[in-house]
């Protein structure tokens, strides 16, 4: 046994590219151990930490606390085992390295450290922020102002965006030993082409901020815009999701939504139609008269128009003799609007029918002369 524990000194100090094997073996024994236990040591650490969480989160939101944070810290654990594995390890002599090259190397690999671990701390922040947003965006959901649920999704696009540029900062002052001083006035020295060359981006940005302190619409609501009609979905930095009627995803400039007139259909208690009957040239006056008289006592009687509406004979079009119906739905809804309106234009069609009248269609009369 003495022998065998001789042997095995003797074998561990001899040395590999420099380096023992006893030293290459803890190096990788370190590394096996952090990426084997990286997952079970993730997912204790954060099982013990929501319990500092439970009374934030009314104790819900557990799984995804854990699944959110768990992957960004076991990143940060398989950092450290990796430094703890190399920190003790030598440069090989056979690469005849200066002490000079050396230095220079190590700084190198120093700062690549460095910023990976800045980057795995940034991308835990970030996942954070998405747990604290997706609590406060649960509770309010249980408000009836919609307008709060825009305003917290604003705000998580926000603190992203603030996070990452502090990071981005920090390498440059601690990683690069850079100046942030300078550098900020540098930027501010070339602020101005920067803005003009992001003209269109900075105009979206300040229509967000308008967006919210005006609150022209909110997440659900149904609007009309530039011939679009559609249902906020989410109110972006630069952009908002509208879901269309055809069930599409339209992603609008807010500058769009600010600069022209926007119709809020939601907050409408009624939906307005209006559409033209053009009768052939034919129809005589006491027909036109019988079926404007039908279509007023068919939008008297019905259950979901207004008692607000416009029957009349309107123009003498091109082919046509033009009657213009204009009516309220008692509804914002779209479909219900659909719906009322196929009822009346059905009741319509058999009105004309049965007055006799004909509808108009784009007609031409040729006068041929002999001779």
């Amino acid at each position: 046994m003495t022998d065998f524990l001789e042997t095995l000194t003797t074998f561990l100090k001899q040395e590999f590219l420099s380096n023992s094997y006893q030293s290459i073996g803890i190096s990788i024994l370190v590394v096996l151990i952090g990426y084997v236990l990286r997952k079970s040591v993730s997912r204790w650490f954060f099982h013990f930490l929501f319990r500092f969480f439970k009374k934030f989160s009314n104790n819900t939101g557990h799984d995804e606390f854990v699944s959110l944070l768990v992957r960004p810290f076991q990143g940060i654990i398989l950092l450290v085992t990796i430094y703890l594995a190399v920190i003790n390890l030598k440069f090989p002599e056979v690469l005849n390295l200066s002490a000079t090259r050396i230095e220079k190397i190590d700084d190198i690999l120093h700062r690549i450290y460095a910023t990976m671990v800045i980057f795995s701390v940034t991308w835990l922040a970030l996942r954070f922020v998405d747990y604290i947003i997706m609590i406060l965006y649960n509770r309010a959901q249980e408000t009836e102002d919609k307008s709060d649920d825009q305003i917290i999704l604003f705000m998580k696009d926000l603190i992203k965006v603030l996070v990452i540029i502090f990071a981005i900062f920090f390498i440059l002052s601690a990683v690069f030993k850079l100046n942030i001083t300078s550098l900020i006035a540098g930027l501010g020295i070339g602020g101005l082409a920067i803005a003009l060359a992001a003209q269109d981006t900075l105009s979206n940005l300040l229509a967000s901020f308008i967006i919210f302190l005006d609150k022209p619409f909110q997440a659900g609501d149904l609007v009309n815009f530039n011939s679009i009609t559609g249902t906020i979905e989410k109110v972006g930095f630069r952009s908002t999701k509208v879901r269309t009627l055809d069930r599409s995803l339209l992603t609008v400039p807010n500058k769009s939504l600010t600069d022209g007139p926007l119709n809020n259909i939601t907050q409408s208690p009624f939906r307005r139609v209006k559409f033209m009957i053009g009768l052939t040239y034919g129809t005589t006056s006491e027909q036109i008269q019988k079926v404007i008289e039908e279509i007023n006592e068919v939008l008297k009687n019905h259950e979901e128009t207004k008692n607000d509406f416009t029957v009349a004979f309107s123009d003498f079009s091109a082919y046509s003799m033009d009657i213009m119906v204009l009516f309220l739905v008692y509804s914002n809804d779209w479909e219900k609007m659909v719906r009322v309106k196929e009822e009346i234009n059905f009741k319509i069609m058999h009105i004309v029918e049965k007055n006799g009248c004909d509808f108009a269609f784009p007609t031409q009369t040729l006068h041929v002369q002999k001779g």
